[in-house]
């Protein structure tokens, strides 16, 4: 990899925007407390990083590359510009203390990694950055020409000769970066290097970390589904390890089923659990057991309302968060589990009696919310 970057860099050194900030720097600059200290990731030649020290941000650049971070050593001598540059590997922890920034700010240099690596680094960003901390990042747009090229890895991520990249949209940004309070989020980002190419999509992200945790004055539903199998005459359902030890420390490492929330416009609940089910265990729906469904009414003649009923409902009354969930039994084609999301793991079928067992014993083994979807299911096999 590093002989890759090397060979960028390179390319880079004689053209003419390589000593002035990017447009995206100039663009994510105002969200920044004045004077806060900076981490940038994947920095290059670190025009951007210079930049913000030349302002009076305490910054700390970083590269795998050492032979970048010696150009810009030079340039900062130059310049007489303070600034502290380190090399660090990305697919690593982040060897900084929690808490540690006001800003993480990364520009085209989160785009290289897996989905399991990618979740990875955003998890350490939101450690090393302080409460009211912002992270800025400009990445690969699924809309790009160039979308599409090489070997796809994995849904889309891409081998590329000797590199590889990721694209992502809105929705996808959006979906990792939940925890943050959005300040801008959309496919209008640019750079001169693409700009002269006509190319003006990539997505520009800048959010917060919450100073406190957020007090909702809603509910937030979500669907789940407890998918069920006959084996032999033997009834299994699938089950999950949750994996979010940054995001959801108390409930990470419990059992799940598939669940998601109801956060895309006019998405039905149907349309919630495939895709859910889908990117947990990467398995396609099959059918809804018991399902319950009145036809599509259109009072208006221009909007569409539908009636559903499902296995149960669940709620929470009291701390965390307002979720309300509605909860199905259903049947997926054949398949072995293959989760896409690093969030979730060791998926596997298991009998309902021993699901019934653990249920009785050790109920702390399950994620809490979906605990009376169980109460509910375990009732009635």
């Amino acid at each position: 990899m590093s002989t890759v970057w090397q060979d960028l860099h390179n390319s880079y050194k004689q053209q003419d925007w390589i000593d002035k900030p990017s447009m995206f720097a100039e663009q994510a600059i105002p969200y920044f407390a004045k004077g806060g200290k900076v981490l940038e990731l994947g920095a290059g030649l670190a025009q951007d990083g210079l930049y913000f020290a030349s302002l009076g941000f305490d910054v700390i650049c970083t590269d795998i590359e050492e032979d970048a971070l010696n150009v810009a050593r030079q340039k900062a001598h130059e310049r007489k510009i303070n600034i502290d540059l380190r090399r660090l590997d990305l697919r690593e922890a982040l060897d900084f203390p929690d808490k540690e920034f006001d800003v993480v700010y990364a520009h085209l240099s989160l785009h290289y990694f897996d989905k399991e690596t990618t979740i990875r680094l955003l998890n350490e960003i939101h450690r090393v950055l302080k409460p009211g901390g912002v992270l800025a990042f400009l990445v690969n747009s699924v809309n790009d020409p160039e979308y599409g090229q090489g070997n796809e890895i994995e849904p889309g991520f891409f081998q590329v000769g000797k590199a590889s990249k990721r694209y992502f949209s809105e929705k996808s940004v959006r979906k990792i970066t939940h925890w943050f309070d959005i300040n801008l989020l959309d496919e209008l980002g640019e750079t001169y290097k693409d700009s002269a190419k006509g190319v003006h999509n990539l997505v520009r992200f800048v959010g917060t970390r919450p100073k406190e945790a957020r007090q909702l004055s809603h509910a937030i539903p979500y669907a789940g589904a407890i998918i069920e199998r006959d084996n032999n005459g033997s009834k299994e359902v699938l089950l999950s390890t949750r994996w979010k030890p940054n995001s959801d420390p108390l409930y990470s490492g419990t059992l799940e089923f598939p669940a998601g929330v109801l956060d895309q416009p006019y998405e039905s609940v149907y349309a919630t659990i495939a895709r859910e089910i889908k990117e947990e265990v990467g398995l396609t729906l099959k059918s809804i057991k018991g399902d319950s469904k009145t036809k599509s009414y259109s009072p208006k003649g221009s909007d569409e309302i539908v009636g559903f009923r499902p296995f149960c409902c669940t709620q929470q009354l009291q701390d965390a968060r307002p979720w309300i969930g509605f909860v199905f039994v259903v049947e997926v084609e054949e398949g072995e589990p293959e989760p896409q999301l690093s969030e979730t793991r060791d998926t596997k079928w298991v009998p309902v009696d021993e699901v019934r067992h653990l249920f009785d014993t050790a109920p702390d083994k399950f994620f809490g919310l979906e605990l009376p979807a169980w109460d509910y299911y375990l009732r009635t096999n």
